[in-house]
C-alpha cells in the first residue's frame, strides 16, 4: 500500500490556526481484467482477521468492477471460476439495469463525480466471518490524505459465501443503499445518519426492488422470523443482531403502508438525521404526526394487526395480514381478590407487550416509570370474542399512570399493555443502549367494591415514597460532592496545542479528547453532541468540517480549498 503524504499542523485553543488537506480528485482510469491490487479491509469482518489483502479483477462489467481475494480465487478450479464469472455477470446486469437506477431515482446518487472510478462501483469479494453478508467502509469515499486506510474507490465488500446465494442481489442492494446514504448525508450535507435509520432504508431496499415477492424464502420473511424470535429489541438502539434488522424492515413497511415511501426518501435528503429527519419528512408530506406517534401506532399494529381496531393499527402489505407478535402473558388467578406486581427493563423505542388475563372483578392497574424516560403506555382491551379497542394511559408528570376496568374477566377477557420509553430523540449509536425500568401493579377486588386498601393506604404509600425520594436526594447530593472534589483534584489535560495528525482511525486518544474539547468550546453549531469520547468518529469529523468551513478564509482559502476535509 502506498501511504498518503501527511502534513503536520498545529491547532491552538482559542486561535484559528489549523489547515486541512483537500479531498483530491481521484485519478479515473479503466481497470482491466487480471489487474492486481492491494486493498485495505476491515479485520473485524475478515475471516482471517486481516487488514489488507491482494486481489485480482475477475470481472469488469457495465457498472461494476469485481475483484476477488487471491487467497480465495486461486483455490477455485477453472469450472468454478467460469460459474462465478457467470454469476458476477448477472449481478452486474441486475445492478446496472435495476438496482442502481431504481435506488438512485428514489434516494439520490451514491457518489459525486470526483470520486467515481471510471463511473463504476468496485465490489471486493473476500471470506468473512459467519453471518456477514457484506459491508461498506465510508473511509473509501475520501482520499488517503484524509483517511489513510481509504481504498479511494466507491466500494462494497461482499462475502464469498453469498455470491451464489439466492439473496445475493438483495445483499448488494442493501450495501449500495448505505453508499447512497453516506453520499447524501455525510458528503453532501456534512451530517452523519443515525445507524438505525441507515439500516431501515438499506433493509427496505429489497422490497422497493421487488425482491421480497414472493414472500416465501425472501429477505423480508427471514427478517420477520428474526423479529418474532426476539421482538423486544429497540428500533433505534442498534445492537446489530437479526432482530434489529427485523424491526427495521417491519417499521419501514408500516411507514410505507400508511405514509408512503416518500417519508424514507425525503428523510435522506434532509440536513436532519434520525428521528428529526423523519419528523421533517412527515411534515413535508402533510402529516400532522411525529415519530413518537407513528411508533406508538406501529407497536399497537404489531399486536392487533386489525384495521377494524383503528385505521393505523394494521399492515396493508398482503403477506403480513396474519402477522402479529405474541405478548408476554401475565396470568391472574381465577379469583376476585388478586394482587400482582411486575417489573421489567427495556431500551428506548422498543416494543413491550404485556398481556394480562384471568381474574374476575374490578381491576386497577398502577404503572410507574422515571419521568425523564417519558414512557407512553398504549393498550388493547379485548373481549372474549376477540374484539379489541385501543387506548392509552394518561401519564402524569411524575411518570406514573393508572387504569381502572370494571368487571374485568367478563366485560374484557384480556388487557395488553405496550409501554415504551420516548425520552431520547437523537444520538442513538451501536451497541446496547440505556436500560429503562418500569413496573405495574394489578389489583382486583369483587365487582361493586373499591380496590383493597382504600384511600388511607394509598395516602400512606405516597408518604412513604416521598420519604424515600428525599433520602435518595440527600444521598445523591453527598455522592455528587465527593465526585466534584475528586474531579477538581484530578490533573487537567493541556489543550495548548494539537501536535499529532488526527483523522478517522488515529490512535491518539488524548489528542482527540483535546480536539473534542476545543470543538465543544466553539458551541453546539460546531459540535452538537459535545461528546469527549477520545475516538475520531464521524461526529468529530463532521464537527471539524464545520469549523474549517466557518473559518474558511483563514483555513481553506490559503490552500485553495472550498470545502472542509475533516483532516487535522
Amino acid at each position: 500500500m502506498i501511504e498518503g503524504q501527511k502534513a503536520k499542523k498545529v491547532l491552538r485553543c482559542g486561535v484559528v490556526a489549523a489547515a486541512m488537506i483537500a479531498l483530491l480528485p481521484l485519478f479515473a482510469r479503466a481497470d482491466n481484467y487480471g489487474d492486481q491490487a492491494a486493498f485495505n479491509i476491515d479485520k473485524q469482518y475478515d475471516s482471517a482477521g486481516r487488514s489488507q489483502l491482494s486481489a485480482s479483477l475477475v470481472w469488469a462489467g457495465e457498472k461494476i468492477y469485481f475483484y476477488a481475494d487471491n487467497a480465495w480465487w486461486n483455490d477455485l478450479d477453472s469450472s468454478e471460476r467460469q460459474r462465478y464469472g457467470a454469476l458476477l455477470s448477472g449481478m452486474d446486469t441486475e445492478f446496472s439495469r435495476h438496482i442502481q437506477p431504481k435506488l438512485t431515482e428514489l434516494f439520490g446518487a451514491s457518489t459525486s463525480s470526483d470520486s467515481a472510478r471510471n463511473g463504476k462501483l468496485t465490489v471486493l469479494i473476500h471470506r468473512m466471518v459467519k453471518g456477514t453478508g457484506g459491508y461498506i467502509n465510508t473511509a473509501d469515499g475520501y482520499s488517503k490524505y484524509q483517511s489513510p486506510g481509504s481504498n479511494e474507490r466507491e466500494m462494497v465488500y461482499f462475502n464469498t459465501s453469498f455470491v451464489d446465494a439466492p439473496l445475493a442481489k438483495t445483499y448488494l442492494a442493501h450495501e449500495y443503499t448505505h453508499l447512497i446514504t453516506f453520499n447524501q448525508k455525510e458528503r453532501l450535507r456534512h451530517v452523519v445518519e443515525e445507524v438505525w435509520l441507515n439500516e431501515v432504508r438499506a433493509e427496505y431496499s429489497s422490497t422497493i426492488l421487488g425482491y421480497d415477492a414472493p414472500f416465501g424464502g425472501s429477505n423480508f420473511q427471514q427478517r420477520v422470523k428474526s423479529f418474532l424470535n426476539d421482538p423486544g429489541k429497540s428500533l433505534t438502539e442498534w445492537e446489530n443482531v437479526p432482530a434489529n434488522y427485523g424491526a427495521a424492515h417491519l417499521w419501514a413497511q408500516y411507514v410505507v403502508d400508511h405514509y408512503g415511501v416518500a417519508i424514507l426518501a425525503d428523510s435522506i435528503k434532509s440536513d436532519q438525521t434520525g428521528i428529526a429527519s423523519i419528523d421533517y419528512a412527515l411534515r413535508k408530506n402533510g402529516f400532522d404526526v411525529d415519530f413518537a406517534q407513528v411508533f406508538r401506532d406501529w407497536i399497537i399494529a404489531l399486536a392487533a394487526n386489525d384495521c377494524s381496531v383503528g385505521p393505523k393499527y394494521c399492515y396493508k402489505y398482503p403477506d403480513l395480514r396474519e402477522f402479529a407478535v405474541s405478548p408476554r402473558i401475565n396470568y391472574l388467578p381465577a379469583s376476585d381478590q388478586v394482587s400482582l406486581s411486575v417489573t421489567y427493563n427495556t431500551p428506548y423505542f422498543a416494543g413491550n407487550w404485556q398481556k394480562i388475563t384471568g381474574g374476575s372483578g374490578n381491576l386497577r392497574l398502577d404503572f410507574a416509570a422515571a419521568a425523564e424516560h417519558k414512557f407512553a403506555v398504549p393498550y388493547l382491551a379485548c373481549d372474549a370474542a376477540g374484539k379489541c379497542s385501543a387506548g392509552e394511559l394518561e401519564t402524569a408528570a411524575d411518570g406514573n399512570a393508572m387504569l381502572k376496568i370494571e368487571d374485568f374477566g367478563r366485560r374484557y377477557s384480556s388487557l395488553v399493555l405496550m409501554p415504551f420509553g420516548s425520552g431520547k430523540n437523537f444520538d442513538f449509536g451501536s451497541g446496547t443502549g440505556t436500560t429503562l425500568p418500569y413496573s405495574f401493579k394489578i389489583s382486583i377486588v369483587p365487582a361493586g367494591t373499591a380496590p383493597s386498601g382504600g384511600m388511607e393506604n394509598e395516602k400512606s404509600r405516597i408518604e412513604a415514597l416521598q420519604k424515600q425520594i428525599e433520602a435518595l436526594k440527600a444521598e445523591i447530593a453527598r455522592v455528587s460532592a465527593i465526585l466534584a472534589a475528586r474531579v477538581s483534584a484530578a490533573p487537567k489535560f493541556s489543550c495548548a496545542a494539537i501536535v499529532a495528525d488526527l483523522y478517522p482511525g488515529t490512535p491518539s486518544r488524548a489528542q482527540i479528547v483535546c480536539l473534542q474539547e476545543f470543538l465543544k468550546s466553539r458551541g453546539s453549531l460546531i459540535y452538537p453532541g459535545g461528546i469527549l469520547s477520545g475516538n475520531f468518529d464521524a461526529a468529530t469529523r463532521a464537527a471539524v468540517i464545520r469549523f474549517q468551513e466557518k473559518y474558511a478564509a483563514e483555513i481553506l482559502a490559503p490552500l485553495g480549498l472550498k470545502s472542509g476535509t475533516g483532516y487535522v
